[in-house]
């Protein structure tokens, strides 16, 4: 059986993020990363999962993991992402 063929896009539209709410249960950690008010109240509750990012192995998983799924890892438990997310509703919608 041959593959299909598709023919080549006409025109390409870079993703962006929508403005919304952030969360520790569905926001992926670059796009907290990408917010400075957010990552910086994250480094400052959990100081490793700031060191934890930089390492070579975790970077191409970071637009796929978000804080709740480093509860496995042992950098966060579920009272520090409570409180973590709690700070991140105040911070309201972000673009």
């Amino acid at each position: 059986m041959d593959a299909p063929l598709y023919p080549p896009s006409a025109v390409f539209v870079q993703p962006q993020r929508l403005a919304g709410g952030l969360s520790v249960h569905t926001s992926a950690i670059s796009e907290l990363m990408a917010v400075p008010a957010a990552w910086a109240i994250i480094t400052e509750a959990a100081p490793m999962i700031g060191m934890a990012v930089q390492s070579p192995q975790m970077k191409p998983m970071l637009t796929t993991l978000s804080l709740r799924s480093l509860i496995q890892f042992g950098l966060t438990n579920r009272e520090m992402l409570a409180q973590i997310d709690a700070q991140l509703q105040a911070l309201g919608v972000v673009s």
